[in-house]
This record gives structure tokens, C-alpha cells and sequence, in this order.
């Protein structure tokens, strides 16, 4: 992530950030259930499995993709990385898909921790939480 992607983390997320801690801010690590047999996923997988564009595991199994709130920093991080969208288009996005009948947005989790609980408790899940606080239950399948 750039310098600018980082000071408009900083400036959604609402956390002051000194200088210094620009540089430390974490990267984002995308989970999956320990036990799913992926052993990653590429830019365009992740993309069209957080805009329901991709339903299913290749064993058919249901993907069940979690996201942070829409104003957390960690989640505008994700979606400018991983979706290529600014908060109010994903917004959008999802208001377009539920006029047309189309599929629900991803699950949303209040925090990291939440989100490490529900990934690591149901197999067909898919997360994103900082890289720094990967915990067993868990597997890291891709980087944003």
C-alpha cells in the first residue's frame, strides 16, 4: 500500500497514527479455516468472492465471506486493495445488487478478533484481519 492508501486508512479509521507508525502499519492477511484445502488465493479470486461473484469452494462447498463494518480502517483498506473501491462505491455496489435481486453482502464482524473467532469456527469462511494477529484455527491464503 502507498503513502496515500495509508493516510486515507488512517483518516477513515478515525485512530490518530503518528508519522512513525505509517510505516508499521500491518498488512492485511486474508484467512480461511485451518483445515480448507486452499493454499491460496490469487487478486481476482478474493474480488469476486467479496462481491458474491464466486459462490462456491472448488469442493462446492458454500463460501462464506466476512467483512469488518464499512468504516472501520481496516475494512477500507481491504476493499480499495482487494475490490478496487472506495467505501461509497462499495456501498453502492451492494444497494445495486439488492434492487436487482442479487446476492447479499458479505457477513459483517465488529472487529479482528470476532473475526479470527468465526473463521476459525466455520469451514467454508473467508476473513481478513492485520497479519500481526494470525492465530491458530486459522490458515493465511493471500496478502493485501
Amino acid at each position: 500500500m502507498n503513502r496515500r492508501a495509508l493516510l486515507r486508512v488512517m483518516a477513515a479509521s478515525a485512530l490518530p497514527l503518528l508519522p512513525g507508525e505509517l510505516l508499521a502499519a500491518p498488512r492485511l492477511a486474508v484467512i480461511v479455516h485451518a483445515k480448507n484445502p486452499i493454499k491460496s488465493l490469487g487478486a481476482d479470486e478474493l474480488e469476486a468472492m467479496f462481491k458474491a461473484l464466486r459462490r462456491n469452494w472448488p469442493s462446492g462447498q458454500r463460501i462464506q465471506p466476512f467483512n469488518l463494518p464499512p468504516r472501520h480502517g481496516l475494512r477500507v483498506a481491504f476493499d480499495r486493495e482487494a475490490l478496487h473501491m472506495e467505501p461509497d462505491a462499495v456501498a453502492r455496489y451492494w444497494i445495486d445488487q439488492r434492487v436487482r435481486g442479487g446476492q447479499q453482502p458479505p457477513t459483517q464482524v465488529p472487529d479482528s478478533k470476532l473475526m479470527l473467532r468465526v473463521v476459525s469456527s466455520l469451514s467454508g469462511a473467508v476473513g481478513y484481519v492485520p497479519a500481526n494477529e494470525v492465530a491458530n484455527g486459522v490458515k493465511v491464503v493471500a496478502e493485501v
